[in-house]
């Protein structure tokens, strides 16, 4: 009895960033659920999206430490690191040198902005809706609501909806506040908490980022 104590109490240690973060998400879900634009769930929201490029800097510093490490080796990965470490070397100089208002930096920086926020966005939107068509069917009470989430905001959205029913669009509004806002604000929650776990075992832990 001891022994299957002291496992249970390494397994919630060990997924404690885990249990964090669902907590997390359900508690800015519920706020934004129940009311919409409440300032304490803006508040919490704000701080953390502020929060977010001191992690997100170091990880992309240990990133780039590890294609430098790549280009000394001279790995098979060659071209790509050369071409990852040049860009971001080239930012930085335009950014110390011209400063964020120069049109050269504003207009690189905006259309890498978009190019991987299309990236980012399509690659969720692939992972979501791929194991949706695979399914086919709804065998779960999640599944069946993750697709009526899905079909409601499309249509909601687009063309279809207007031609299938004119309320339909109308729905927008409560599909950007309720499900749009509360489904935000957990992403950034869980993406916050996932950034400051993993520097922390680094910190901690003294894990680094080898090249594989």
């Amino acid at each position: 009895m001891q022994q299957e104590n002291e496992t249970m109490t390494q397994l919630i240690l060990g997924n404690l960033p885990t249990i964090v973060g669902v907590i997390g998400m359900f508690i800015i879900a519920s706020l934004y659920f129940m009311d919409p634009g409440w300032s304490f769930a803006v508040t919490l929201r704000n701080s953390v999206t502020l929060s977010l490029p001191w992690p997100t800097a170091i990880v992309s510093v240990l990133l780039i430490r590890r294609h430098v490490r790549n280009i000394i080796k001279k790995e098979s990965t060659l071209p790509y690191d050369t071409i990852v470490v040049g860009s971001a070397v080239l930012m930085i100089l335009l950014g110390f040198t011209g400063g964020i208002a120069d049109a050269t930096y504003k207009t690189l920086y905006a259309n890498i902005n978009i190019i991987g926020t299309m990236a980012v966005i399509s690659a969720i939107s692939i992972s979501i809706f791929s194991p949706m068509i695979r399914i086919y069917r709804a065998k779960t009470w999640t599944m069946a609501l993750l697709i009526g989430l899905s079909i409601l905001a499309f249509m909601t959205y687009s063309p279809i909806g207007q031609m299938i029913h004119p309320a339909i669009p109308q729905a927008g509004d409560f599909v950007q506040i309720y499900i749009s806002g509360a489904s935000d604000s957990a992403f950034w929650i869980s993406t916050y908490i996932g950034a400051v776990a993993l520097v922390t075992r680094m910190i901690l832990l003294k894990e680094k980022m080898r090249p594989s």
